[in-house]
């Protein structure tokens, strides 16, 4: 695969001047003697519980940084005098600040009881940086080979000042991680809890009305134990054993995190009134998936949802009578055709697609649908320019054209391939409007500025 990168890298091919996330064919033209392996995710899984158990037995607090280096804060905890790693390879360097520990762990650097001082990570190579940075600092390595500096002692030494007038702010940041004067917080792991119960039924349950009391019991339970956790359920995952069949699974997934009995289990109840159960009911299972709250400003000058706690309820019930996949949100795609969107599920609405920001120009009220016009036209293709419209509500002359603004997309797709061109006119009445070409024939007035 051309395309595919490295994911992680030893101590040797780093000082050959390779980095992860470095395509797999440039570094081999590199090192023709890499040796390439292939990823296990288990074993990768296993490996990342091991260093947590360590890191455990040192500190409550650590960070899981990549999946096999973690940082743990010794604040008020015994520092190692002497070190014997229970697993081979395991390595432990000592540091004042977090990425000064990372560095020295990337270099490969023995134990000392000492915390690593920042002259000693002097020698190792600049290209280093691109295990630190994310994304990696192509164009800063550029700069700095340019300039001459080839370690990381050549950066640490140069003046803040001079080098904040001359690059970007991540280059300061850089610079003060190297001299040791950077201080952040960890990221500190926490074992996820799960929250769920499991009811066996001494006798089986027939009716939807007692395991509905049974679901409301054991929501009470779970939504107090989220929130001393302070954690809110973003879906819902029911299992319900029969008697006479298989298990029935059914995953809820909720419009906004809540930690509300009240208003989770009406959307339990809207699902379960769609199941169809052919037998009793001997176990129930039901977990709460949970995510972390997010701020969020509930009233703009007034407008809100009258009962918020329905919401969920009414999008639940449009799921069962549209389909889980005809629920959503509505956000424009990713290309140049106008009018083009997608209907996202509440649960998968792409966290990017909000943060795009839009070039904004005249106003253009659309029409709904466009209005279809014939139109007197010269020359062909892109040489050709309206002259007159010659039907609809605007028709007349025209008195100036801007244009043409051609645009086609999925080319490659024969049944979904698209092409329009645009003009912006000024018709003799005065009237601003746009007017697109539809090939081969077809003329329309999308709208009036």
């Amino acid at each position: 695969n051309s395309e595919a990168i490295l994911w992680a890298v030893n101590h040797t091919a780093r000082q050959q001047g390779i980095a992860s996330g470095t395509p797999v064919v440039r570094a081999q033209l590199r090192c023709p003697t890499l040796h390439l392996l292939d990823r296990h995710p288990e074993n990768e899984r296993q490996l990342t519980e091991r260093l947590v158990s360590i890191a455990e037995a040192m500190s409550p607090a650590f960070e899981i940084t990549t999946p096999d280096t973690l940082i743990v804060d010794l604040n008020g905890c015994p520092k190692p005098e002497h070190w014997r790693p229970t697993m081979a390879g395991l390595r432990l360097n000592l540091a004042d600040t977090p990425d000064l520990a990372r560095f020295a762990a990337l270099a490969g650097l023995p134990f000392s009881p000492q915390p690593v001082h920042p002259s000693d990570l002097d020698e190792l190579p600049i290209t280093l940086l691109r295990d630190i940075s994310d994304p990696a600092p192509e164009k800063l390595l550029s700069l700095f080979f340019m300039w001459g500096l080839r370690t990381l002692g050549d950066l640490r030494r140069l003046p803040a000042p001079d080098l904040a007038e001359r690059t970007n702010p991540e280059t300061l940041r850089i610079h003060e991680i190297l001299n040791g004067r950077c201080q952040r917080f960890l990221r500190q792991h926490r074992r996820e809890t799960p929250f769920v119960q499991n009811i066996h039924f001494d006798h089986s349950i027939e009716n939807m009305e007692s395991l509905v009391f049974q679901i409301h019991m054991i929501l009470n339970t779970l939504c107090a134990r989220m929130k001393s956790s302070h954690l809110a359920a973003t879906s819902i995952h029911i299992k319900l054993s029969i008697e006479t069949s298989n298990p029935i699974e059914k995953n809820i997934q909720l419009p906004e995190p809540s930690t509300a009995p009240e208003s989770l289990l009406p959307v339990i109840h809207t699902a379960l009134e769609n199941l169809r159960i052919s037998g009793g009911v001997k176990a129930l299972e039901l977990e709460l998936r949970p995510v972390r709250p997010v701020a969020a400003q509930h009233e703009w000058l007034g407008r809100q949802l009258r009962q918020p706690g329905r919401w969920p309820d009414t999008l639940a019930r449009l799921e069962t009578l549209l389909g889980q996949d005809r629920v959503g949100i509505a956000r424009p795609c990713e290309g140049h055709r106008p009018d083009d969107f997608k209907v996202f599920s509440l649960s998968r609405v792409p966290g990017g697609a909000s943060d795009r920001r839009l070039d904004c120009g005249f106003p253009l009220r659309r029409f709904r649908p466009p209005l279809d016009v014939a139109v007197a036209a010269t020359g062909g293709g892109l040489d050709q320019r309206p002259q007159a419209l010659l039907t609809g509500p605007y028709a007349g002359p025209i008195r100036r054209c801007h244009g043409p603004f051609p645009m086609s997309g999925d080319w490659w797709c024969p049944r979904g391939a698209w092409r329009r061109i645009e003009w912006d006119v000024e018709m003799e009445s005065q009237h601003l409007l746009r007017l697109a070409s539809l090939p081969p024939d077809r003329w329309l007035v999308e709208g009036s500025y």
